[in-house]
């Protein structure tokens, strides 16, 4: 009966060490998601708010990686009687092997679905989704003045301590 409640003393030791180690491991997993998202957030909101309010609209293209910047340039000349732009059926074929064209903002500006604008902010940023290369984020730019929020979900690369837009999906 002794040895009986000795490998129970045993046993409960030894998962309590393993809990307070798993725990440890959460705990430091959750710091470097927390720093991950206020690390992205933050170049969000400087960046974003930045290139609306700037004059300089080449900003857009430091931004972006150089597939999104071509892939929303296509999507923004989307069917005009321009050289270079594609029809619905050519920009599906050309980009939906790269990215989801069904949220793609066809025929509309970069970032938000209006061609004019008052103060830009980024309201919300929420983490979806993170790996070693990207970080996903739902997030919700608002124009103050004209009391419009556009829903998106942007993913990021994570490039040399910063990022750049590597998708935007646009849900309105």
């Amino acid at each position: 009966m002794k040895n009986l409640l000795f490998v129970f003393i045993l046993a409960t030791l030894f998962s309590c060490q393993q809990s307070s180690h798993k725990t440890e491991k959460v705990h430091q997993d959750s710091t470097s998601a927390t720093t991950a998202k206020t690390d992205a957030c933050n170049w969000m909101k400087k960046n974003v708010e930045g290139y609306f309010n700037s004059d300089d609209q080449s900003i857009m293209e430091t931004m972006t990686t150089a597939d999104y910047f071509d892939y929303k340039m296509d999507a923004i000349n989307l069917d005009l009687d321009v050289d270079g732009s594609l029809s619905e059926d050519e920009f599906k074929k050309k980009w939906s092997s790269k990215f989801n064209t069904d949220y793609a903002g066809k025929g509309v500006g970069f970032l938000i679905s209006a061609q004019d604008w008052g103060s830009i902010q980024v309201s919300t940023c929420d983490v979806i989704h993170e790996d070693a290369s990207s970080i996903t984020l739902k997030s919700i730019i608002s124009d103050c003045e004209f009391q419009t929020d556009y829903h998106r979900e942007i993913t990021l690369l994570k490039e040399n301590n910063s990022f750049k837009i590597k998708d935007v999906k646009e849900f309105d």
